[in-house]
């Protein structure tokens, strides 16, 4: 069996997106940074589903930090099918208020990183073939301005154009490049006190995401490429 690499994966919704694909028989490399503790349970977790875990740990805030991260995940797992780019800081903030170096740490871990990441292991992927998936966020293509959150809606606008340029690129090899993009949460921490007032009048679950994700990956989505797909409760309709 070949690996499926989620960065972010010890904490919130990279820890679901782990789980979910565990129990559906992937072999799993979980990336964290700090998360130590929390990534050794959910190892022990997908373990627990009969398949391999492993854990690697990367500090993507930096440009020599993510080809460090690269080289030793090529080195132990090179046999790698599917990447799953979860990991993104995220601020609150509009664009005045925002530091130069708020700006710029948004636009590594959000832009910068995946984009490296996938470079790194688009090779390995491809020999399978197998899926590059993003995550972005609820209403990216609706073009609104935003204030609440620029640099991350920027840095995601932008994850979003190379995702489907990723997916043109490598579709002659069979690779599929998709995004998904979440709403509110359950564990989203800008949540809404009264989730009554959301579209739905609820928060979506982390498995709801990670389901979808699971999906994309199956033979059963190998026709589907260059996609963003929002499970958002019709947040943005």
């Amino acid at each position: 069996m070949a690996w499926t690499l989620v960065t972010g994966g010890a904490k919130r919704l990279g820890s679901a997106i782990c789980q979910t694909l565990a129990e559906c028989g992937y072999d799993i490399v979980i990336h964290y940074n700090h998360s130590e503790q929390e990534v050794l349970e959910v190892r022990d977790l997908c373990r627990r589903q009969g398949v391999r875990a492993e854990i690697i740990q990367g500090d993507f805030s930096t440009r020599e930090s993510v080809d460090k991260f690269c080289l030793e995940y090529l080195d132990r797992f090179g046999n790698t099918k599917n990447l799953v780019n979860n990991v993104g800081n995220f601020l609150i903030k509009p664009a005045l208020t925002t530091t130069i170096e708020e700006w710029l740490e948004i636009f590594q871990n959000n832009l910068n990183a995946p984009f490296a990441i996938s470079k790194a292991l688009a090779p390995r992927i491809a020999e399978h073939p197998g899926s590059i998936i993003n995550l972005g966020v609820a209403g990216l293509e609706s073009m609104r301005a935003d204030t609440y959150s620029t640099a991350y809606s920027c840095a995601k606008m932008a994850l979003l154009m190379l995702t489907k340029s990723l997916a043109r690129e490598m579709m002659r090899d069979r690779v599929r490049v998709n995004m998904v993009s979440p709403g509110y949460m359950n564990i989203s921490v800008d949540l809404p006190q009264d989730e009554s007032k959301l579209p739905m009048g609820r928060a979506g679950m982390p498995t709801e995401v990670s389901d979808l994700i699971a999906f994309l990956l199956d033979p059963t989505g190998a026709y589907i490429t260059g996609q963003n797909i929002e499970v958002a409760g019709g947040l943005c309709l």
